[in-house]
């Protein structure tokens, strides 16, 4: 039975797959194992260009004898988990638009131009772990670089750094073929307090999110200012954290990620991944593939990031879920909070919306029963609101 690849081709506005044929030269159990996530190289008219399967499937509308074979599969291991290719899909048929635009979205710059990912860790081969106890003498800082890789491995540049491991001495072990360049793997994460006494009501409010790990569920918390909803927030990421899952965070705009990242920091002893348009190209791609592979246990960032790939996601948190920020405007036009929704269902996790002033949407769902409605009426640690006083600006000069 042929093998027919759908696939999603960004930059061009009509709404369908193209299907192709698995590369002639690839072997037909590889093709037949290709799973959507992966990206491709196919011709298209008078183009080659980078495109992304959004689907395998046993027959086309088309003759077989029609349909062109991609050129070159790029991605062995999908870089999409199959949730998130399922949004993709999902999210080109809701909203309209074309599907290669839509894929495009949940990858880095650096792998929607057709790289490979970056290998910012270094890891032993076969015959450096095999390499005897003696070897290397009279290269002991190569020695100290071997037997740091033999005690973990694979090892990060930034850790290797802070173990005070030499890059030289790391590059001539690759040069020897004892070691070699790889990706990150997996930090351990935790706790590293407890955080404050929780009011009443964020007790109820935790416990109910508590319940529902590990299955879909969606929360509307409303809170007045300062009543204590990113302590909620935080209660929730540690309970993923506890079960070795990743969070993901979204704010509505790039200014409230820097003090989210502090506060978070110093609660979690955990990598964590920040993704929005005011980072570099570089640094947003590397943090990428920092949650993708499972590495980044904490993501936070804008509305673009609802697509990044979570291999282990555990919950999802929309913070100030009525901004009008989270609906883009052009182009691609979706709302992050929607789709962070949808998402949630496909992934099998709880997701949180918050806000001291709830959309009519969610208000709506939380009276339907669609959603948990929690609310928080008194700000945490018994704090009283601002004053306010009315200014009459007629009589301001």
């Amino acid at each position: 039975m042929p093998v027919i690849l759908r696939i999603a081709v960004p930059g061009n506005p009509l709404r369908r797959y193209f299907d192709y044929l698995p590369p002639a030269d690839l072997d037909p159990a590889a093709a037949a194992a290709l799973a959507p996530g992966c990206r491709l190289r196919v011709p298209f008219g008078r183009r080659s260009v980078v495109a992304f399967l959004a689907e395998v499937a046993a027959q086309s509308d088309l003759p077989a004898d029609s349909l062109r074979p991609a050129e070159a599969v790029l991605d062995e291991v999908p870089l999409l988990t199959a949730a998130v290719a399922g949004l993709c899909r999902w999210a080109a048929a809701y909203y309209q638009h074309a599907p290669g635009d839509v894929f495009a979205a949940a990858f880095s710059q650096r792998l929607r131009s057709g790289r490979a990912p970056a290998r910012h860790a270094w890891q032993l081969t076969d015959r450096g772990a095999g390499l005897a106890d003696d070897a290397l003498a009279r290269a002991p800082r190569q020695r100290e670089a071997l037997d740091a890789l033999r005690r973990a491995a694979p090892l990060a540049d930034d850790e290797l750094a802070a173990a005070g491991i030499r890059r030289e001495a790391l590059r001539e072990l690759g040069r020897k073929g004892l070691a070699e360049r790889c990706a990150p793997g997996p930090r351990p994460a935790r706790v590293r307090e407890p955080g404050p006494a929780l009011a009443p009501e964020q007790a109820a409010a935790v416990d109910a999110l508590g319940a529902d790990l590990g299955h879909f569920a969606c929360h509307l918390l409303e809170g007045v200012t300062g009543s204590g909803k990113t302590e909620i927030y935080l209660r929730l990421i540690a309970a993923c954290l506890e079960r070795g899952e990743q969070a993901l965070l979204l704010v509505p705009e790039i200014g409230l990620t820097p003090q989210t990242l502090a506060r978070f920091a110093a609660r979690f002893d955990a990598p964590m991944a920040v993704l929005h348009s005011g980072r570099a190209a570089g640094e947003r791609s590397d943090d990428w593939e920092a949650a993708a592979s499972g590495r980044a246990a904490v993501v936070i960032g804008t509305r673009s990031a609802v697509f990044v790939p979570l291999p282990r996601c555990g919950a999802i948190i929309v913070d100030e879920e009525h901004d009008a920020s989270y609906r883009q405007q052009d182009g691609f036009r979706y709302s992050a909070r929607d789709v962070a929704v949808k998402r949630a269902q496909l992934e099998a996790c709880p997701v949180l919306l918050g806000s001291a002033t709830p959309s009519l949407e969610s208000l709506h769902n939380a009276g339907a029963g669609r959603y948990r409605h929690h609310r928080l009426t008194r700000r945490a640690a018994g704090a009283s609101l601002p004053a306010l006083t009315a200014v009459d600006l007629r009589r301001q000069p």
